[in-house]
Order: structure tokens, then sequence, then C-alpha cells
């Protein structure tokens, strides 16, 4: 569903706020193994989510990547946006360029409900609920274990 530069952002962000804080950073060759992804591609989508201002860096020999309160506070949407934008969230259900209200496709009303109820439910989850869910034993993510 989404591309595989957002799928690492969100787990590299879930990863960066339970694990980080500005006095505890990671290097990305820490985090690429813990969460046992690519490092050069991981890099880049690191940097990117720092430009965004949604993770943050600092350099030296005490450097890495961390996250802070802010952090946990962003949506999932808010990584999403961040990372590829909402194309995914206007884009019509078969592909179509001129799929729209006056001239809809077969799916048009279907999808659009689903998309919507995505939309919302991104927008309402925040990495501190993520979290929470993962603290509570709720949900699971193979770099805790």
């Amino acid at each position: 569903m989404f591309s595989r530069s957002t799928e690492y952002a969100i787990r590299a962000v879930v990863y960066l706020a339970m694990k980080s804080s500005e006095d505890k950073r990671f290097g990305i060759k820490t985090i690429a193994e813990d969460l046992g992804l690519p490092e050069p591609y991981l890099a880049k989508v690191l940097q990117h989510l720092v430009r965004n201002r949604i993770i943050y860096s600092a350099k030296g020999p005490n450097g890495g990547f961390y996250a802070d309160e802010q952090t946990r506070n962003i949506s999932l949407l808010g990584i999403v946006e961040a990372n590829e934008g909402l194309v995914f969230f206007k884009r019509c259900g078969l592909g179509l360029n001129d799929c729209n209200e006056d001239k809809p496709c077969p799916i048009h009303d279907e999808y659009g409900k689903l998309r919507d109820g995505f939309y919302k439910s991104l927008a309402a989850k925040k990495i501190n609920h993520v979290i929470e869910d993962l603290n509570e034993g709720k949900t699971f993510v193979d770099f805790l274990s």
C-alpha cells in the first residue's frame, strides 16, 4: 500500500521514538541492523525525515539519530505525507485520470469510503499511541524481541 521508503520511515520512527532521546542517539548501522533494513537506503530515508523535522540528528562522536516529544506526537499520516505526499488519498482506485464525482469509475464510491476511512485512521494514530499498543502487548514488531 505504501512505498517501501514510507514503510521503512514508519518503522524507523517507531524504533527511535521507543529507544532514543536527545541524550541517547543511534547510528545508522545500529538502526539498520536492529530493523533488518539495508543501511544505504535507510540512511536516505532517515535524512529525509530529519529534513522534514520528524526525527533529529546530531554529528560528532556522540552523534546519531533520535526522536523527541514532538516526534512521539506526530501522526502516522504526518510520516506518510512527509515521505510520499498525500497523492494516494486523491487517486482513483483504478488509476484513471478522469475519474471524479461527475464521471465516477466503477468503484469510485466504495473506494472513496475506504480511502477516507484509512486517511482518518492514520491521522488519528499518533506514534505515542503505537508505542502504548506495543508496550501493552496489543501489537507486535520484530525489533523489540
